[in-house]
């Protein structure tokens, strides 16, 4: 994680122009072009240096990978390890329960092999009773001495159940010796199968076993290979580091050309505003101007329709007075012409309405016109002042465009600049942080349980779970269960990776001689090395990664580097 706050740095520091200038002064005398040159050449060598650096990073990736494949397969063995475990339980318990019944069937058969017993000397006492005191010539004799028919059958019956009575007997002792035999031949076979699985079951968790050692040892192998490819990667981005100070030194040079070209770019920038103010102050002119004519032109051709409509009445009046004076002289005339004063009379009403419907016809014609024309000027002049109008926007809008382009410019090289100062502000902090932590005493005491659940082996010697070896030392206590670990006492982290038999584990200095381990966690761990943590603090989830028979947690106290029983620290 730091690796990669240190390529981030660098990167920002050779990607600004405008960062804040540190490191060493180069003359001012030496030309821009050649110190612009000597930073294009370490951004060069400083992509050199990236693309290894991401090329290791890959290489890291792939061994990471490769890594979760081992442990993925360690833990697909440590389940099917679990499973045969519990099949062996099952099996064993299985194998108890059928030497109980052989117990219980010997038993039976011991019952039985009584009874049967009994009934062989109730069988040769009958047997010698019969030959004493019922040979034939005894029985005949019972028959014929039989005082009547009833004392007959009487006799006959007797005789009949006592044979009965025997065949039923052996019957019993025939059917009592084969269930004996039957049950004696199921109970060995099933104890047979039984021994076989068992043995079968073990067998096979040991090969098992067997394989989970190999992985562990590539895993082992994978982990070393994985730190050789992270130091490489150190040396790669402290060179890149040291190339991006160089640059930012050289930068220190070209300050004054760019403070002046951003002192120019204000300049236009002010410039080109106030043509932008001017441009508007003479378009406002304009169209106050081309409003003014237009209100003066519609004034004039107001003006002129009503002369027109004027001259147009009084062309009427004449036309009136015309007429008036014709019919003057038809009234003079009509005594003359008595007989042809109604029909001259009519025709002339006829020709006035004709004369009256043409001249309004006429006046509505020429008003028409007038009103035509006075409208099409008054468009034409309207389009005209629309396209200055739109014209004069479109430029300023360009302008405006091209003002608000220069400003976002500004802003952006100003985000710019707050966003380095912000991760070397950061990058500061951290490093103060990581320096004053380390030499900090725990501010915690006590200790607390670090997980949930019972204990399932205790401290000190026993049979090894997995190995199988007797008096095996157990340096710690085991906590059976699942759900998240957490640290017993504040402290600060020493070590947190895969370790072999171990599995996934983390150590914690508590800063007073003391230290913790909490082992065969899952791969995904929430705390780093030199991570300062508080007391309860997570550090990881149960799991069953290294030599481990299921999932829990193996956790230690260490006092002086000496494992010593964690149950007098913890609850």
């Amino acid at each position: 994680m730091k690796n990669k706050i240190i390529v981030g740095l660098v990167s920002s520091m050779l990607l600004t122009t405008f960062a804040p200038f540190m490191g060493s002064v180069v003359q001012a005398e030496e030309p821009l072009e050649d110190l612009k040159e000597q930073i294009e050449n370490n951004k060069g060598r400083s992509r050199e240096l990236g693309s290894v650096i991401e090329e290791t990073e890959a290489e890291m990736n792939s061994l990471e990978q490769e890594r979760q494949e081992l442990e993925g397969n360690i833990q697909s063995l440590q389940i099917t390890i679990q499973e045969l475990s519990e099949d062996l339980d099952v099996q064993s318990q299985r194998l108890v329960e059928t030497n109980e019944e052989i117990e219980n069937l010997n038993k039976k058969i011991e019952d039985l092999t009584k009874a049967i017993e009994l009934r062989n000397d109730k069988l040769m006492t009958q047997a010698r009773a019969t030959q004493t005191k019922w040979n034939p010539t005894n029985v005949i004799h019972m028959i014929i001495s039989a005082e009547d028919i009833s004392d007959l059958i009487s006799r006959v019956g007797v005789v009949s159940k006592l044979v009965s009575a025997n065949q039923q007997v052996i019957e019993d002792q025939r059917r009592d010796q084969e269930a004996v035999i039957t049950a004696e031949a199921k109970v060995q076979i099933e104890k047979a199968e039984v021994e076989t699985l068992v043995v079968q079951i073990e067998t096979n968790r040991k090969e098992l076993k067997g394989q989970q050692v190999k992985l562990d040892d590539q895993i082992m192998f994978v982990a070393e290979k994985y730190k050789m490819n992270s130091s490489e990667k150190d040396q790669f981005v402290s060179e890149q580091f040291e190339l991006a100070q160089e640059t930012m030194a050289l930068s220190t040079e070209i300050r004054a050309e760019e403070k002046r070209l951003e002192e120019e770019r204000i300049a236009e920038e002010k410039r080109l505003e106030e043509e932008r103010l001017a441009e508007e102050k003479r378009i406002a002119e304009e169209e106050a101007i081309a409003k003014e004519a237009e209100e003066e032109r519609q004034r004039q051709a107001e003006a002129e329709r009503k002369e027109r409509v004027a001259l147009a009445a009084e062309q009427r009046r004449e036309e009136a007075q015309e007429e008036e004076a014709r019919k003057e002289q038809a009234s003079l005339a009509a005594e003359r012409e008595k007989a042809d004063e109604q029909r001259t009379a009519a025709a002339n009403r006829q020709e006035q309405e004709r004369l009256a419907k043409a001249e309004e016809q006429r006046v509505a014609n020429v008003e028409a016109e007038s009103r035509a024309q006075s409208t099409a000027a008054a468009n034409r002049r309207e389009e005209e002042r629309k396209a200055a109008a739109a014209q004069a926007t479109a430029a300023a809008n360009r302008r405006e465009e091209e003002r608000r382009a220069a400003a976002q410019a500004t802003a952006a090289a100003n985000r710019k600049e707050e966003e380095r100062k912000a991760a070397a502000a950061q990058a500061t902090a951290a490093t103060s942080s990581n320096n004053s932590t380390s030499s900090a005493a725990p501010t915690s005491s006590g200790w607390v349980r670090p997980a949930s659940g019972y204990i399932s082996s205790p401290f000190g010697y026993r049979t090894h779970p997995v190995t199988g070896q007797r008096s095996s030392f157990h340096s710690g206590v085991d906590i059976a269960g699942s759900g998240p670990i957490r640290s017993s006492r504040a402290g600060t982290v020493t070590a947190a990776s895969y370790a072999g038999s171990y599995g996934y584990r983390v150590i914690v200095d508590h800063g007073d001689g003391y230290s913790s381990l909490y082992a065969h966690m899952q791969s995904n761990l929430s705390v780093s090395v030199g991570q300062r943590i508080s007391q309860g603090q997570q550090l990881g989830i149960m799991g069953t990664t290294g030599r481990s028979t299921g999932i829990h947690l193996h956790f230690e106290v260490l006092k002086s580097g000496r494992a010593v029983n964690p149950m007098g620290y913890i609850n």
